[in-house]
């Protein structure tokens, strides 16, 4: 992530002193039951982009944690209102996320892993789920392409 344009633009602004973290978001809505399929749970989990890539995908390094879980729920008052379920969605992710949007409109002082203390500013980088999950966050139809 830190070979982007972006990454370098961003950090060009902050105060001296201070970097971003990117938090990744990620997500899948999972079946708990494999007998009646009504048991699901949606976790939400977060790691950070200036990992690299063989510390993230090493399970044993925990660099991924659990945010919370997203409601699942059959809402079928929503069936023939998507923009209900849309509103929904993004209503729960701001209660999920509104811990870190103060700290990234306002630096937090963080240990680095060289032991130094910096100001940290969290940015929302990337979302990573399936399909419908996309879609959800986009506030598009599943059965079109959310390109057009």
């Amino acid at each position: 992530m830190w070979t982007a344009d972006w990454w370098w633009k961003t950090q060009a602004r902050l105060p001296e002193g201070a970097t971003i973290a990117p938090v990744i978001l990620a997500s899948d809505k999972t079946e708990l039951s494999q007998f009646k399929g009504d048991k699901t749970a949606w976790p939400m989990y977060l790691t950070v982009g200036n990992l690299s890539k063989d510390v993230c995908h090493e399970p044993s390094q925990h660099a991924s944690v659990l945010l919370g879980y997203l409601p699942v729920s059959k809402l079928a008052s929503f069936e023939n209102n998507s923009v209900a379920g849309y509103q929904l969605f993004h209503y729960c992710m701001k209660l999920l996320l509104q811990p870190l949007v103060e700290a990234g409109r306002n630096d937090v002082e963080m240990v680095c892993a060289d032991g130094y203390i910096r100001r940290v500013f969290l940015i929302l980088a990337a979302f990573i789920g399936d399909h419908p999950e996309q879609c959800l966050v986009a506030c598009c139809t599943e059965n079109r392409c959310p390109r057009n």
